[in-house]
């Protein structure tokens, strides 16, 4: 029922991507409800949590003004009525519409991630999905019946869908829209069924390794990332801004780029462009000049610095010196320096 497509190999900390397909190998309909990659706890650490690194969710809930559910009917009645321009949409997740997979059908869903070496042995996925057939789906899938068209000046309009016989789904590519998964508020509902894989992923370890690296700092970090360019190891602390993390040196700087760094990693970007207002002031901007990553004859209201990836930590460094810090793509004075 699950297929995982790795890369072959894979250094520690780049940013890669595992493609998961969900293939309905029973011989009725199924309805997939949410596929989860994650990675395990390590045995060998203490207190560590199950770490999710992508979820995807197959199903949406149902926006409607009002919805009803007339259980003596066999119906689910969703009103929608015009508010202005727009129509009043609020989501109900008791009522969802659902990804129906027919026998042989199949998704496939890419998540991106850094790799880590814990991820050797340790990463896995899990599909949650209901079978059209059973106790778990029994009464619970509504198919719609009207409107077949609503009028573009429609002021309101109601939606009906009547429940359906789940033995006899008879539609060869059924849409989500036209259907809706019925979620009853009972604590002793019967849970979905749930399918596991195991993901096995070459992750080479780099020289410098991120073991290495986490016995340099502390805790408390929020974001961690690896800066190629600079062979550094980046945490980010919301109390003591970045930690470059080489295997000579850590350099500690008040601003926040585990984000810009990340970016950089996840495009393979070989330069950064940072463009900010022109200031005769500007002491960043002059430095900029005179290091050849700007060009001093420029004219117009935005200066244009362009710095190889390489040279990043180096100028990070000199901007604080200077009072700025790097924010997305333009540097602005520092609180202190303002």
């Amino acid at each position: 029922m699950l297929s995982v497509g790795v890369p072959t190999v894979v250094a520690e900390g780049e940013n890669t991507q595992v493609t998961v397909t969900v293939t309905n190998s029973l011989r009725e309909p199924m309805i997939p409800l949410t596929l989860t990659l994650y990675v395990r706890p390590d045995p060998a650490q203490y207190l560590v949590q199950q770490q999710a690194l992508g979820e995807v969710e197959f199903y949406k809930p149902l926006q409607a003004t009002e919805v009803r559910h007339h259980q003596t009917l066999d119906r689910i009645e969703a009103d929608h009525i015009r508010d202005g321009d727009q129509w009043r949409h609020v989501p109900d997740s008791r009522f969802l519409h659902p990804r129906i997979l027919l026998s042989g059908q199949s998704v496939s869903e890419t998540f991106q991630f850094q790799a880590m070496q814990s991820h050797r042995k340790l990463l896995a996925c899990d599909l949650y999905y209901v079978p059209l057939s059973g106790d778990r789906a029994r009464g619970r899938l509504f198919l719609r019946s009207k409107p077949k068209e609503v009028p573009p000046d429609a002021e309101r309009y109601t939606e009906v869908f009547t429940r359906m016989d789940e033995t006899q789904f008879a539609d060869p590519n059924p849409q989500p829209a036209n259907y809706v998964l019925y979620r009853p508020a009972r604590i002793h509902d019967k849970a979905p069924q749930v399918v596991t894989a195991n993901v096995r992923i070459n992750v080479q370890p780099q020289q410098f390794t991120y073991r290495d690296a986490v016995r340099r700092t502390r805790l408390g970090t929020r974001a961690t990332c690896y800066f190629a360019a600079g062979a550094a190891w980046v945490f980010d602390y919301p109390d003591e801004g970045t930690w470059f993390v080489c295997q000579d040196t850590v350099t500690k700087l008040k601003g926040h780029y585990a984000a810009l760094i990340a970016d950089l990693d996840r495009r393979r970007a070989t330069v950064v462009t940072l463009t900010a207002p022109r200031k005769p002031d500007d002491r960043l901007l002059s430095h900029l000049e005179k290091s050849g990553y700007s060009d001093p004859t420029a004219k117009g209201p935005n200066a244009v610095a362009t710095i190889p990836t390489k040279d990043l930590l180096r100028l990070l460094e000199q901007a604080e010196s200077l009072g700025y810090t790097i924010e997305g793509t333009t540097w602005k004075p520092m609180p202190a320096a303002q």
